[in-house]
């Protein structure tokens, strides 16, 4: 009989020794970057942030425009951080604030507001526009300008020392929630002489066209009359700078990585190409 041949045990682990070598490691590999991602998904720190709300006609929220969504990602992205986004209106947003709630994105400064919140840096500048009606328009110069007229306005919203020391006194003020397509309705129903509506856009123009829009956005159906029955003034009011703002010494080191993101934005033209992508 022809004798067996019994295999060297040596020669077995040698030949099966490297490719479960090369097995446990892919393993282990795959498993470390996987918990490697769920760390730094666990570690991603969340921030509360304060937005208005806008409503349209059936009271439905307005989403956030998209090139805020987008500012929004360049901060996220920089801060490596989440965002938890809560929509109030106003005056509501104001009193969640200062209650510590968490960072209110898009607030200008006056002098009440200094005494109480703590700003960043701007992000970038409102135009202040005036809108009439098209069969009433004016030339404006100065707050004089407003003397005896209804101004509409988003309940609870601040355009400077000037204009607030001045409504009820120098013009009335018509209070009204955030819908721009119902506040447009009342304008050219005579509710109001005035409304004011704020934009980045710096040209009347492109102002007219952008209310044109919401307003097809937001209404159900197209109505011509007040679609031709606006005008925006060709002066803006003023020129106004938005920033987050927070109330409590917790947002004290959120406030100085913000600026520093928004810095950083200014230097490289991130965020004049985020907000000029949308014209």
């Amino acid at each position: 009989m022809p004798t067996l041949v019994q295999p060297d045990r040596s020669d077995l682990v040698r030949r099966w020794w490297l490719p479960l070598c090369l097995l446990l490691f892919f393993v282990f590999g795959l498993f470390t970057s996987s918990s490697i991602k769920a760390t730094e998904t666990a570690k991603q720190e969340k921030l509360v942030l304060l937005i208005r709300e806008l409503r349209n006609d059936a009271g439905d929220m307005v989403p956030i425009r998209d090139e805020i969504r987008q500012l929004l990602n360049y901060f996220e992205h920089q801060l490596q951080i989440k965002f938890e986004i809560r929509r109030y209106p106003w005056t509501r947003l104001l009193i969640n604030a200062r209650a510590g709630e968490g960072i209110v994105f898009g607030l200008s400064k006056n002098r009440e507001r200094l005494q109480t919140y703590q700003f960043s840096e701007a992000i970038y500048a409102n135009y202040v526009w005036l809108v009439t009606r098209s069969d009433a328009t004016f030339t404006y110069n100065s707050m004089l300008d407003l003397k005896g007229k209804t101004v509409g306005i988003i309940r609870g919203t601040s355009y400077g020392d000037e204009f607030d020391s001045q409504r009820n006194v120098l013009f009335q003020v018509e209070e009204d929630i955030g819908s721009h397509g119902a506040r447009l309705k009342k304008l050219i129903n005579k509710r109001m002489d005035v409304m004011i509506f704020g934009d980045r856009r710096a040209q009347a123009d492109e102002v007219e066209q952008l209310l044109l829009r919401i307003l097809r956005k937001e209404s159900s159906t197209t109505d011509k009359t007040v679609e031709q029955g606006f005008k925006v003034l060709s002066k803006p009011m003023l020129v106004d700078e938005l920033h987050f703002a927070a109330v409590g010494s917790q947002y004290e080191e959120w406030i100085r990585k913000l600026n520093a993101a928004i810095l950083l934005g200014r230097k490289s033209g991130e965020i004049s190409r985020i907000l000029i992508s949308d014209k």
